[in-house]
């Protein structure tokens, strides 16, 4: 029955995601082309600190400043997340929503291998995406000219994966624990949304600057993987608090009354 779910999740997601990777790659690839262009010209440009902490550190003049800016800072976390905490909401209080549940949990399943499998789903649509990802990247940067190694490419990959797999995880929980679906998707979005803000101008104040180790934003980028590789402490807080607030979803699922 688990085999079925999960074949059934990924059904069910997979066109969105099939969608999303197709754009990712795209607008990796003309990030590439763009650059030999305007890299020069846009990377002469005085930008102020705090708009530079939201695009990436504000060094445009590099290829590997203009991929952080054009793709890690904001476009690609928005997507991740996006895709992440749509399917997880839906998967969950949107499944509950339509009295789905209560046809599914007819059958001798239990609710924690029912969420395990959809969390597992989710999981393996974001990796398919995180390579469509990779993809672009390496097409992007030999369109540009060269100049980041291939490892700190999967670096990007990989880091933007588990920030997807952490924003995901949070709305699962929400929604597991809930049964709303505007509640996971708009919950988990708005706590994400406020960890973006926190990571960009919390630097700015120094009393407050330690305000940044609470967002997954800095354990996703704080270490620079596109220009330093993968960050192995980054990497294990984000799959730990991932697999926390799965199990935490499990407990709030298992406990709680369904509404279908």
């Amino acid at each position: 029955m688990s085999r079925a779910i999960f074949l059934t999740e990924i059904r069910f997601r997979a066109r969105n995601v099939a969608l999303a990777a197709v754009g990712v790659v795209l607008v990796a690839v003309l990030v590439g082309a763009l650059y030999p262009s305007l890299g020069n010209s846009v990377g002469k440009i005085d930008i102020p600190s705090g708009l530079g902490n939201f695009i990436g550190g504000g060094d445009l003049a590099t290829i590997t400043g203009w991929l952080r800016a054009e793709i890690m800072a904001v476009y690609g976390p928005l997507v991740f997340a996006g895709i992440a905490i749509t399917s997880a909401a839906a998967s969950t209080a949107g499944e509950e929503e339509s009295r789905i549940f209560a046809l599914v949990l007819a059958h001798p399943v239990p609710r924690s291998r029912l969420l395990l499998a959809k969390a597992l789903a989710i999981a393996l649509l974001l990796a398919v995406l995180a390579i469509a990802l990779f993809g672009g990247l390496v097409l992007s940067v030999a369109i540009a000219g060269g100049g980041i190694a291939v490892t700190n490419l999967v670096a990007v990959s990989l880091h933007l994966l588990l920030l997807g797999l952490a924003a995901g995880a949070l709305a699962l929980a929400l929604g597991a624990g809930t049964g709303r679906r505007s509640l996971a998707g708009g919950g988990a979005a708005g706590i994400v949304l406020a960890m973006f803000v926190l990571n960009g101008l919390a630097p700015l104040v120094q009393a407050v600057s330690w305000v940044k180790y609470l967002t997954v934003f800095h354990y996703y980028e704080g270490a620079d993987p596109i220009a330093r590789g993968v960050d192995p402490t980054g990497i294990v807080v984000l799959a730990a608090l991932t697999v926390a607030l799965v199990a935490a979803g499990a407990v709030g699922f298992a406990r709680r009354d369904l509404r279908g």
